[in-house]
């Protein structure tokens, strides 16, 4: 089987180099950007390339470009925390237990309200779809011997997909998608023990049992619960 590779533009690696010097501090919030020629030269890169990287680090909030005076960096409150490439800039430079701890707050919030509405929403095909994602995980956590995290880490967030699906709320569901990519970005950081992984699918089963059942209430405790575990084994220190 051929694995294909991404290559990645050129204008994207000046977006991640820029990006990440606007979260170092390397370039400071209200900072004027060096002027064109002078980024271009330092980064051996066209103005064209720049031009592109400008407009992407634009969308991001990250900064803006303002007549006579130059590119600025924005202030921090209009970043684009939630985009996935400013999310893995954060991992990346930040440390890890606290980005970790940030993106699981979140998630528990969003995810456990989600939760309550799938148990007041989801119809039979919903319900069935969150079922089959939870016995996939059930069946693959069954065989130790062929554990791989990153396989583990796909499936449980298949399952998670689907709850959100199920609270028909697309924007909702943007939003969770979004944290849990930080956490799969975050992979080699999480909890990677199976046996860990095993003790909360009771958990994934009581939420699979209240949102089947129409039961609000129970699925955000259960997915408020899920959390909780998920937090008490988040390190606080990494090599």
């Amino acid at each position: 089987m051929v694995i294909k590779q991404v290559r990645r533009k050129l204008y994207e690696y000046i977006v991640e180099e820029i990006g990440l010097r606007i979260l170092k501090g390397d370039y400071k919030i209200g900072e004027t950007l060096p002027n064109e020629d002078t980024l271009s030269k330092e980064l051996d890169i066209s103005r064209g390339v720049l031009r592109e990287a400008t407009k992407v680090l634009t969308q991001k909030g990250l900064i803006r470009t303002r007549p006579k005076i130059g590119t600025q960096v924005t202030e921090r409150s209009e970043w684009n925390l939630f985009d996935p490439e400013v999310l893995t800039w954060k991992l990346q430079i930040e440390d890890k237990s606290t980005f970790l701890k940030e993106v699981t707050e979140v998630r528990r919030i969003i995810e456990s309200e989600a939760a309550r509405y799938a148990a007041e929403r989801a119809d039979a095909e919903a319900i069935a779809k969150i079922r089959a994602r939870l016995d996939d995980m059930l069946r693959f956590l069954a065989s130790p011997e062929d554990y791989n995290y990153e396989t583990y880490l796909t499936k449980d967030m298949a399952f998670h997909s689907a709850v959100m699906d199920a609270s028909n709320n697309e924007l909702l569901s943007q939003i969770a998608f979004t944290m849990r990519q930080a956490v799969y970005t975050a992979r080699q950081l999480d909890i990677q023990a199976p046996e860990i992984h095993l003790q909360s699918m009771d958990l994934h089963e009581a939420i699979y049992k209240a949102i089947s059942t129409h039961a609000p209430q129970a699925a955000y405790h259960a997915s408020q619960e899920m959390f909780d575990q998920v937090w008490q084994y988040i390190p606080e220190d990494y090599i």
